[in-house]
């Protein structure tokens, strides 16, 4: 039976943690830092993980959704980490209900790629991946527009990354870990080797401390913010750039299969993905200073569209039925974001441990190097092979609203809009059909 994991276990946790020393305290509740949680909590330590907003409500909802293992690092000699990207995916999608394998196309023609550089590729790319298979080329029989001359296909793993990181929080919580959203770390101080954090408590509108031997900041794109706040007067080197989708109603592709494609503009990657009544086009990869930069600006709808007419034809603006953006960490210098390493970094200093960068994909390797810096600090030994399991899965939901409350922590409608359910992604209404019921129901909740 799933434990209960709600407003009120929330409200028990921040009366409680004030007078405990937890052995590890993790900032930053989206993939990677709930990655860390759940390996920890899994060998049984006190952990403490505080996230600003919601659980997986930056980064990690803003990303193309697929488990991969990046055909095009490939390009740049990437091959230990499309090789571990690709053991990764294997492994999710091998233990994971939510994840599935999706036919891709990656299309040949004018303005796309070389046949003979995709067989190879391909081919390079299903070794790495354990299998091995001379990749076929289908002519194209009118799918796609005139200009596009046929495609190769190939096998790549899809999971809804918001559900991902709520699967990761629960198993930690179900493990013993305290996982808290709407708790916005502060500031830091340290006596005898302990960590005192200072967090504001939002939705209880007060200030809260915690103890912690030994902290991790897993902030994302806010990872150098935290570190200032921890007492580290030196920003760490990395750039950042910004991802933007859109999302379409699913006649504008009646295709089954996937598509990645070239940019008629710029020649850089893309996919149309289907998914139940939509389809998800993207992504732009621009730079950008502000980690909070989420927005949605017209341009780059306006270059998605233009990008992807060779396969979809002409679409406006009023064809988009919604869009969201995704700020990644970039690990490494240059002046194509797209040629920058999504491999991650970790630091270590007198017990704080900062994590940068990383992929959806590869989350679990980051927390296991994580937690082989824990384990040589507090001298224990902890089970890491194979390690964080997602030991978590829904249960019986008569009615999905309440079980999201009750057993995923939601706090606010918003969090079960985009993040449990996605209805504002993945309906081509935007949700607006289910907001309502969404609201009655944190009203009835709430008030009993």
């Amino acid at each position: 039976m799933v434990k209960e994991f709600s407003f009120r276990t929330r409200k028990r946790d921040l009366e409680n943690i004030e007078n405990e020393i937890f052995d590890v305290a993790v900032i930053g509740g989206g993939i990677t830092g709930a990655g860390i949680t759940n390996l920890l909590a899994q060998n049984g330590l006190k952990v403490i993980m505080l996230e600003k907003s919601d659980f997986g409500s930056g980064t990690s909802q803003g990303s193309s959704k697929l488990l991969h293992g990046g055909l095009r690092y490939l390009q740049n000699g990437q091959f230990a980490l499309v090789r571990e990207l690709l053991k990764e995916r294997n492994y999710l999608l091998k233990h994971m209900e939510i994840a599935r394998m999706l036919e891709f196309r990656i299309l040949i023609g004018k303005g796309q790629w070389k046949k003979g550089t995709i067989r190879l590729g391909l081919n390079l790319y299903s070794m790495l991946g354990g299998k091995s298979g001379i990749p076929r080329f289908h002519k194209n029989n009118k799918e796609f527009p005139p200009g596009i001359d046929g495609f190769f296909s190939y096998r790549d793993g899809w999971c809804d990354d918001s559900r991902l990181v709520m699967y990761h929080v629960v198993s930690a919580h179900e493990n013993g870990a305290i996982c808290l959203n709407y708790c916005e770390f502060k500031s830091s101080s340290n006596k005898d080797n302990v960590h005192e954090l200072e967090f504001m408590d939002i939705v209880g509108d007060s200030l809260k401390k915690v103890k912690a031997k030994i902290v991790v900041n897993c902030a994302g794109p806010w990872a150098n913010t935290v570190s200032l706040a921890l007492g580290n007067e030196n920003n760490h080197e990395f750039k950042m750039s910004r991802g933007v989708h859109i999302v379409l109603s699913r006649d504008k592709y009646p295709g089954k299969a996937a598509v990645v494609f070239r940019s008629s503009l710029d020649e850089r990657q893309m996919f149309i993905i289907p998914h139940d009544e939509v389809v998800i086009v993207g992504t732009t990869d621009t730079f950008t200073e502000n980690s909070s930069d989420f927005t949605v600006d017209e341009q780059s709808v306006r270059y998605i569209l233009q990008s992807s007419k060779p396969v979809l034809g002409d679409l406006s603006t009023e064809d988009v039925k919604s869009s969201f953006a995704g700020i990644r960490v970039l690990m490494g210098e240059g002046n194509d974001p797209g040629k920058i390493s999504r491999d991650f970094s970790i630091t270590e200093n007198d017990g704080i441990i900062h994590v940068f960068g990383g992929k959806l994909t590869n989350h679990r390797v980051a927390a296991r190097k994580v937690a082989k810096i824990v384990s040589g600090k507090l001298s224990i030994r902890l089970q890491i092979k194979g390690k964080p399991e997602i030991t978590y899965k829904r249960g019986n939901q008569d009615n999905p609203y309440e079980y999201d409350i009750m057993h995923e922590c939601a706090m606010f409608p918003e969090d079960i809009m985009r993040r449990r359910e996605g209805y504002s992604i993945y309906l081509p209404d935007g949700g607006k059909s289910r907001e309502e019921e969404i609201k009655k129901t944190f009203r009835r909740m709430m008030d009993d």
